[in-house]
């Protein structure tokens, strides 16, 4: 089973981890690919590609079943999912289980994402809630199963949804954004990202 966490981490902060450190435990078989990309449709990140690249390596824990993946730096355009799905496919072939997972409120526009009727046909969705939230998928062609079992996910390549209850850390990369431009001494983020921030003076001009 592959496990894909995608996301702009702009910059990478402890409620990424703690959402990673559930998807490690949830599926603990599973290879985790934690996926920065490079062009987000949707938003322009603050800081470049490679500046978020580097403080994702210094944020997760060196760990086999983890995986920073460079799929979507690397490629042209902008950093479609379904692309990022279909390279996966073509990688790990037609039975192999692929989980798209994202948080409640990605899920809750994903019929505005490029060729979201293609999602199902390509991979589950896992949707991160968090303090009882519950997304309501959009319907769109190629619908998905719900199902309430993590273990369904291994069973078949693709085609349903899964909700995972994620730790509630109240925080957000435009919080964390914000408290640097104010000058809050401690951020909500790894120690070493909080360095690495300061270091290269990141996120300092008004957005």
């Amino acid at each position: 089973m592959q496990v894909l966490f995608g996301g702009t981490f702009d910059p990478f902060h402890n409620g990424h981890a703690a959402m990673i450190r559930t998807l490690c435990a949830t599926f603990p078989d599973a290879q985790v690919s934690v996926i920065p990309n490079r062009l987000p449709p949707h938003r322009q990140a603050s800081a470049s590609a490679q500046h978020r690249l580097h403080m994702l390596s210094l944020g997760l824990p060196e760990r086999q079943q983890i995986e920073i993946s460079r799929i979507e730096i690397d490629r042209a355009g902008p950093s479609y999912s379904v692309r990022t799905l279909e390279d996966y496919r073509h990688t790990f072939g037609d039975r192999e289980p692929l989980v798209l997972c994202m948080g409640a409120d990605a899920a809750g526009k994903l019929d505005q994402w490029h060729a979201a009727a293609r999602i199902p046909t390509l991979a589950h969705v896992c949707i991160l809630d968090r303090d009882g939230e519950s997304a309501v998928i959009p319907e769109f062609s190629g619908q998905l199963t719900e199902t309430e079992t993590a273990g369904a996910l291994n069973e078949k390549p693709c085609g349903l949804v899964f909700r995972l209850q994620t730790p509630e850390v109240p925080v957000s990369s435009t919080q964390v954004r914000e408290m640097i431009r104010a000058g809050v001494d401690r951020l909500p983020v790894p120690e070493p990202i909080q360095h690495y921030i300061q270091t290269h003076a990141l996120y300092q001009d008004a957005e």
